[in-house]
């Protein structure tokens, strides 16, 4: 699948396609970082889909995978969850080395020492359904465009607004009300 992006920079328009790199539904993407979110490992199937290489991966930014279309809203829930000492989940957007993207549903797991103490964290990514996709995107748009416009913080609290009126707790609970049962009702009138 190809997407038509219009890039304008310096006044000139470019034009980019994008491939939807479908990831297989029997293979898990594993990543770890330190606690600043810096690679330490990944699994081979990880490295496959990223389209980089160990040396361009091991101690660089997990952001470096991050796509444009995804709001940055998002990562400071997961991040507060994280660092909270909570696992979490999300329903993330990547970009390839390549420039394609990828969806993936992800567990995020905070792994601990023997006294109990965060040290890493750990990235479990799986395909997600379109279904799950198609109803997440424009939310994630809609997020964005608040970014844009007012900044993170009117980003994270039209979140919490949307959230709220639904009767939800948090983007985690969202989450894994998307991923374990797709029929809720209240779901498809979700309105961004």
């Amino acid at each position: 699948m190809y997407h038509l992006n219009l890039l304008n920079i310096n006044k000139k328009s470019i034009i980019s396609l994008e491939k939807e790199i479908i990831v297989p539904k029997n293979i898990t993407l594993i990543s770890r970082t330190d606690l600043e979110g810096n690679i330490i490992y990944y699994n081979l199937e990880f490295a496959k889909i990223s389209g980089y290489s160990k040396r361009e991966l091991i101690n660089m930014p997990h952001n470096i995978l991050r796509h444009p279309d995804m709001p940055k809203a998002i990562f400071y829930f997961i991040w507060k969850n994280l660092l909270d000492g909570r696992d979490t989940y999300g329903i993330i957007k990547n970009r390839s080395k390549d420039g394609n993207f990828y969806w993936l549903y992800i567990k995020f797991i905070v792994q601990r020492d023997i006294e109990n103490r965060p040290i890493s964290f750990l990235a479990e990514g799986k395909s997600v359904q379109k279904s799950i996709i198609n109803r997440i995107e424009p939310l994630y748009k809609n997020l964005l465009k608040e970014e844009k416009k007012n900044g993170l913080e009117s980003s994270i609290k039209k979140l919490h607004y949307i959230l709220n009126k639904k009767n939800i707790a948090s983007y985690n609970d969202y989450i894994l009300k998307l991923i374990e049962n797709k029929k809720h009702s209240f779901l498809p009138n979700l309105k961004f």
